[in-house]
């Protein structure tokens, strides 16, 4: 607590009881900490600046959709508490949100402040639309809250959020400052830190003294939710800003950066091929008897294993292959992805360098969890250099 004096005497902190709640919270923290929400591919992403300032731009204008109503929320909860102390240390949790009773330094006001200073005023912020996960998580939280018993609205509210703000927060400011937005206002964020680590210890305490041995599992389950709630709103954003915001426009196979899954699958597929690695290369396509590959050299090539043969033979050729993959669409599916983009770059076929552009696309599909390639188009753009590469390739074979 940083305003307010604990209200609960040292007996009671340590009564049985307590030590008994205390001890299933803990457990429960050390089994939800491992959940996707604090870690996400998307918070990683964000922090390596993976997307633009349009879409950084978009992601704090929908986080604001949570930051906004969470005080009103705190207020109902409030309500609901069945006895004084309780509500004591909630109004702490309070009067910090409300900026110490300074409208400016209220948290929603300064989260309305940063968003000014990035061209969202409130008129735009209101009218951009929600999406459904954090539409659900705000009605999901009003209705524990207001209808639920008081330790599983402490649990929804507090225990399942406060907890991942020490982890999720410094990804979203790493996050804004790859944007490099000009004079951005980031007075919310400097008034994050260590007081949301004693929000959380806070929380604790408040359900340490508000829970009993047959609400263990409904408390869980609160918790279990809210944090899966949390991690869709991630995944939700993170598809969006990978449609629309990535900034991987190029893949060579020597990206270092977070990549998302199906960006990562393009990296491995040029690693591959550039690197004349067959083992990489077998790794990249699907078993599927449906695999099927048009190659720029010629032909229909199907099956996983011709396919694989035809890589075989290529890289067992004195050849050197270094490509990159651009102008690139990728289309999310709901079992794969398919990407239509442009190759350039060099073959060096014996002594003599060609530099060559292709169109190519593919399609990927998930297998056993991983995202491997079922169909590759590809073809030159200039029908003179394929047949110049397939006159050395013929004389080279003969």
């Amino acid at each position: 607590m940083e305003y307010c004096e604990i209200p609960y005497k040292q007996e009671e902190l340590e009564s049985d009881n307590y030590q008994r709640n205390y001890h299933f919270l803990k457990e429960l923290e050390r089994e939800v900490l491992s959940y996707e929400v604090f870690n996400h591919s998307f918070l990683q992403k964000l922090a390596s600046g993976a997307y633009s300032q349009e879409g950084v731009r978009f992601v704090l204008t929908q986080f604001g959709k949570i930051v906004i109503p969470f005080t009103a929320a705190i207020c109902k909860l409030m309500g609901n508490s069945p006895e004084l102390k309780s509500r004591f240390i909630l109004m702490d949790n309070l009067y910090e949100e409300l900026g110490n009773m300074k409208y400016s330094q209220c948290h929603p006001s300064l989260y309305s402040e940063m968003l000014h200073s990035i061209g969202i005023d409130q008129k735009v912020f209101e009218e951009t639309a929600t999406i459904s996960s954090i539409r659900i998580l705000n009605n999901t939280i009003l209705d524990a809250v207001e209808n639920k018993s008081f330790a599983i609205g402490c649990a929804w509210l507090g225990y399942g959020g406060e907890l991942t703000i020490p982890n999720n927060f410094p990804y979203l400011v790493r996050g804004i400052e790859q944007a490099s937005f000009e004079n951005i206002d980031m007075g919310y964020w400097d008034r994050h830190g260590n007081r949301d680590q004693e929000h959380s210890d806070d929380a604790t305490m408040v359900l340490c003294m508000n829970t009993t041995f047959e609400e263990y599992q409904d408390i869980k389950e609160a918790v279990i939710d809210s944090l899966t709630l949390r991690a869709r709103i991630w995944s939700d954003l993170e598809e969006i800003c990978e449609k629309n915001y990535s900034k991987f426009s190029v893949i060579n196979g020597k990206e270092t950066e977070v990549l998302s899954k199906e960006y990562q699958a393009l990296h491995e597929y040029y690693v591959a091929l550039n690197s004349g690695n067959i083992d990489k290369m077998k790794n990249s396509w699907s078993k599927e008897q449906t695999t099927a590959f048009t190659s720029p050299l010629g032909g229909i090539i199907r099956t996983y294993q011709e396919v694989i043969q035809a890589h075989e033979e290529l890289f067992s050729l004195p050849i050197q292959i270094d490509v990159e993959y651009y102008d690139i669409e990728v289309t999310v599916l709901n079992n794969g992805f398919c990407s239509v983009g442009r190759e350039r770059g060099t073959m060096v076929i014996g002594n003599e360098c060609i530099d060559v552009f292709f169109r190519t696309s593919r399609l990927f599909i998930k297998e056993d969890g991983t995202l491997k390639q079922l169909h590759h188009h590809g073809s030159f753009e200039d029908i003179a250099i394929q047949e110049k590469i397939m006159k050395l390739l013929v004389k080279m074979t003969t």
